[in-house]
């Protein structure tokens, strides 16, 4: 996500109507991270992560914590998947593989406990996500998990 892409103008035009419009605390600090490991190759990147910076402390979205009950929904995930399901398409050292699973059980589980579904181009990896929570809480609705909108 960057100023002036469409993915910023259906999350603007989004909150404008009124609907609820949220980032888990985990997918802000991959955004954030992914924008910081660039900036220094590009001044248009930089201004990027400060455009993020201040998007993510607006009103204009809803920062989802990583609290007690997502921590523990996301701790009882990682006890039921403690390896990546996806391990073989995913790149980096398998440190940086696991650690990229760990960031999307937290996310799957702060979406989760608070009551919104995800909106992701990672399908493959939410949806296991999703099929862990669904064995862990077998009587609760599941994670809804969507593809982004067609911009």
């Amino acid at each position: 996500m960057y100023p002036g892409n469409a993915h910023e103008q259906h999350l603007l035009e989004r909150a404008a109507a009124g609907d609820r419009v949220a980032f888990t605390a985990p997918t802000v600090m991959e955004i954030s991270r992914g924008l910081a490991s660039a900036a220094s190759a590009s001044s248009a990147l930089a201004a990027a992560l400060a455009w993020f910076t201040q998007l993510a402390g607006s009103g204009a979205v809803r920062v989802l914590s990583l609290d007690a009950a997502a921590a523990v929904i996301a701790g009882r995930l990682r006890a039921a998947q403690p390896i990546p399901p996806t391990g073989a398409r995913r790149s980096g050292s398998r440190a940086e593989q696991r650690a990229g699973w760990v960031l999307d059980l937290q996310i799957a589980a702060c979406a989760y406990s608070h009551g919104y579904g995800l909106a992701t181009d990672n399908q493959r990896d939410m949806t296991e996500a999703r099929n862990l929570i669904r064995v862990l809480y077998p009587d609760a609705a599941p994670l809804d998990v969507q593809p982004p909108p067609s911009l």
